[in-house]
């Protein structure tokens, strides 16, 4: 069976509830929709964050799932739980406690991210949910690095060298794009092209 793509998924993410404000403590409520490309299909769902800086701290998550045979709806209501970890310079990092089970075995993995799989929400390990670049071929594959990703080294530069010394954003650069050009001669190989 071909999988998911964490891509195409609906995901909830830490980072998104940290930046919107539902992780500074007490209770928050909020939701997130979901539009689908040309089609134009939309998916929401609705949740409580409860922070009291213990170990009942969870997210409460509400939406209507609608079973894509049958076409029968069901409204689902369930928790998942937060740990945290310390960071370097003071303050936690919130997580997901995956609440999902695989092959009878309860995965709680620490994630940050959950994606929609099936009726549930859990971890990409539970939906063999992957990315896309990890079902991309050998064959298929110039490089690891693309033009977007150069450039966009490029544009970070702010000054190229420091006391007659490359500064460590030029020395990045200038090694992925190296990286790039020996991907592309490779290529170019590969199919008879010479320079």
């Amino acid at each position: 069976m071909a999988k998911q793509e964490a891509e195409w998924s609906n995901r909830l993410s830490v980072c998104f509830l940290k930046k919107h404000g539902y992780l500074d403590g007490g209770w928050r409520y909020g939701g997130i929709k979901w539009t689908y490309g040309m089609s134009g299909n939309e998916s929401s769902i609705g949740f409580t964050v409860n922070i009291n800086g213990n170990e009942g701290d969870n997210i409460k998550l509400q939406y209507t799932h609608t079973n894509r045979g049958t076409d029968e709806k069901e409204s689902m209501d369930f928790r998942v739980e937060f740990t945290t970890t310390p960071c370097n310079y003071g303050g936690v990092r919130y997580w997901f406690i995956c609440p999902l089970s695989k092959s009878g075995q309860y995965c709680g993995r620490r994630v940050g991210v959950l994606f929609s799989i099936g009726k549930w929400f859990g971890c990409r390990h539970c939906g063999d949910i992957c990315y896309a670049a990890q079902l991309e071929g050998g064959g298929f594959r110039v490089g690891s690095v693309t033009e977007p990703v150069v450039e966009k080294a490029y544009n970070e530069i702010k000054r190229f060298h420091y006391n007659g010394k490359p500064t460590r954003r030029y020395k990045r650069y200038l090694r992925l794009r190296d990286k790039m050009d020996y991907s592309w001669a490779r290529a170019a190989m590969k199919f008879g092209i010479k320079f």
